[in-house]
């Protein structure tokens, strides 16, 4: 008996389909893991991206929010004066980006004490820094500091 054409035709293509039938489902194994990965990285690139911290450990205030941070500057401020023989006359807050916070300060004494304080001030740890501060003279001899002291909470 004779096979028509298209079952010799239908027969030869089953033979090729088993033969390349391993090299197939590796090729679909390998597209599926790398549509898993596809995904997975699409969905770690959607999540925000945590901030980096503004200063090297140790050196920030180390509190849990602002109004401890504005705290914290205040009670420096505040032993470094007393230790001075400094006059603080206002603390108040200021605006400031975020993870950081600022007090604006004004201070009044004899001239080598209020320098001394800010000196103290910013070659302390934690870092604070003072921001746009002017020094002026006052009647009767003395000095006063005016500025913003900020520092990194985060």
């Amino acid at each position: 008996m004779k096979l028509p054409p298209l079952a010799i035709g239908g027969i030869a293509g089953l033979v090729v389909a088993l033969l390349l039938a391993p090299a197939t489902g590796t090729a679909l194994g390998t597209l599926a893991a790398a549509r898993a990965e596809h995904a997975r990285l699409a969905v770690e690139a959607a999540r925000p991206a945590a901030p980096p911290p503004l200063l090297a450990p140790g050196l920030a205030l180390g509190v849990a929010d602002e109004a401890a941070g504005r705290a914290a500057i205040m009670l420096r401020v505040r032993a470094l004066a007393q230790a001075g023989g400094v006059l603080v006359e206002e603390q108040s807050a200021a605006p400031a980006p975020a993870g950081v916070v600022a007090l604006r300060i004004r201070v009044s004494g004899a001239e080598k004490a209020v320098v001394a304080l800010a000196d103290a001030l910013e070659r302390g740890k934690p870092l604070m820094r003072l921001r746009g501060w002017r020094i002026e003279p006052i009647p009767g001899g003395g000095v006063r500091l005016i500025g913003e002291v900020v520092a990194a909470w985060r």
